[in-house]
C-alpha cells in the first residue's frame, strides 16, 4: 500500500530519524537547564594568598572528583574564589596546571578582595584585564568592570567588587545594591538558583568584626532586605575574608542574633551566608561544594590541614532549602 506515491517502507526511516533527533534535542535541552542528567557542582574557595601548597592541595581534591553530593557523580564545573587571591597570576597558573586538560577545566570565577590592590593593584588588574574578559558567557557591568554575572545551566552567579565602582572597603554601596537587584530581576525563568558573592561578610564571625560589610549597618541591612525580596530564587551569599568556615541563615539583619558575633542564626525564610574560610592563608584548608540537580540544592564542606598532600574529610553538609 502506498500514500501519495511513496510506500510506508520508504517513509518509516525518515520518521524514525526525526523521532530520534527530537529525543536527542529534548534530552540536551533538559540537561542544559539542570532539570535532567546527573546534576553538577561548583566549589567555593577563598583567601589562598601565598599558601601555594595548600591551595594546590585543595584544587587537586576538586580535580579528583571527591565530595560530590548528588549520587557521588556530579562534576565540579565552576570554581568561585571569594577574594584575596594574591599573587593572582601565580594562583591562576596553579589552577591551570592542576586542571591541565582545558576541555574539562572548571571555570574560574574571581571575586575581588582587599588584597587584590596590593603590589600597586597588579592582582586587581590581572583579574580585570586577563581572567574576567576570557570568562565564557560572563556579562560585566561595563567593559572594564570586575562586577559581573555568569549563567551556568540553571544557576546565576553574581560577583560584586566591593572596593571600586560599587563599594568602598568591602561595603557595597546603594548603587551596588541596585545593580545586583537589576541582575536578579532580569534572570530568565530557566534560572532557578541565584548566588551572590563578594569578599567581606555581611555578618562576620571570628575575625574582622566591625570592619567588614557590617561597618555600615544601614547599607548592609538594606542590601540583605533587598535579597530577601527575591528569596524564591536567591539561595546564598558566598564570602571569605575571615579565614574561618561558618554558615548562617538570616531573616532580619537588624535582630540581635544576626548582630551577635557568637551567634549563628538559622532563621526559616532567611538567606544563607556561607563563609568559605581559607584555602591557603590559614592552618585549615576549606572547600565548600554546592551541588545542583534541578530544584535540589545541597552543600558539602571539606577540610584538611594546611600543606601539600593533606587528606580532606567532610565536616558539614546539608540542603539549602527553598523558601517561598
Amino acid at each position: 500500500m502506498s500514500i501519495g506515491g511513496q510506500s510506508n517502507m520508504k517513509r518509516f526511516p525518515l520518521l524514525a530519524v526525526l523521532t530520534i533527533f527530537l529525543a536527542v534535542i529534548t534530552a540536551y535541552a533538559a540537561q542544559g537547564d539542570g532539570t535532567a542528567g546527573e546534576g553538577f557542582c561548583f566549589a567555593v574557595l577563598a583567601d589562598p594568598r601565598d599558601g601555594g601548597e595548600t591551595w594546590r592541595n585543595a584544587l587537586q581534591e576538586i580535580h579528583k572528583g571527591n565530595g560530590a553530593v548528588n549520587g557521588g557523580n556530579s562534576r565540579t564545573e565552576l570554581i568561585v574564589v571569594a577574594g584575596d587571591m594574591d599573587p593572582l597570576d601565580v594562583r591562576y597558573e596553579d589552577y591551570r596546571q592542576v586542571f591541565s586538560a582545558a576541555v574539562s577545566r572548571p571555570v574560574f570565577l574571581p571575586v575581588i578582595g582587599n588584597h587584590e590592590f596590593e603590589n600597586g593593584g597588579a592582582h586587581f588588574r590581572f583579574a580585570r584585564d586577563i581572567i574576567i574578559p576570557a570568562l565564557p558567557g560572563a556579562r560585566r557591568r561595563h567593559p572594564t568592570s570586575c562586577d559581573y554575572y555568569l549563567d551556568h545551566r540553571n544557576v546565576r552567579i553574581i560577583a560584586v567588587d566591593g572596593y571600586t565602582d560599587l563599594g568602598r572597603d568591602g561595603v557595597i554601596s546603594a548603587e551596588g545594591r541596585h545593580w545586583v537587584e537589576q541582575v536578579i530581576r532580569a534572570a530568565p525563568p530557566g534560572i532557578q538558583h541565584i548566588f551572590v558573592t563578594f569578599h567581606e561578610p555581611a555578618f562576620p564571625r571570628f575575625r574582622h568584626k566591625g570592619d567588614s560589610f557590617d561597618q555600615d549597618p544601614q547599607l548592609r541591612n538594606d542590601f540583605w532586605r533587598m535579597l530577601l525580596r527575591y528569596r524564591d530564587r536567591v539561595r546564598a551569599v558566598l564570602v571569605g575574608h575571615t579565614h574561618n568556615y561558618y554558615r548562617m541563615r538570616v531573616l532580619d539583619p537588624a535582630k540581635k542574633a544576626a548582630r551577635k558575633y557568637k551567634k549563628f542564626p538559622d532563621d526559616e525564610g532567611g538567606i544563607y551566608q556561607i563563609d568559605a574560610g581559607a584555602a591557603g592563608n590559614g592552618p585549615i584548608s576549606t572547600i565548600v561544594q554546592i551541588c545542583i540537580k534541578g530544584s535540589d540544592v545541597r552543600f558539602r564542606t571539606l577540610q584538611a590541614k594546611a600543606g601539600a598532600h593533606q587528606p580532606f574529610s567532610e565536616v558539614d553538609y546539608g540542603r539549602i532549602t527553598i523558601d517561598p
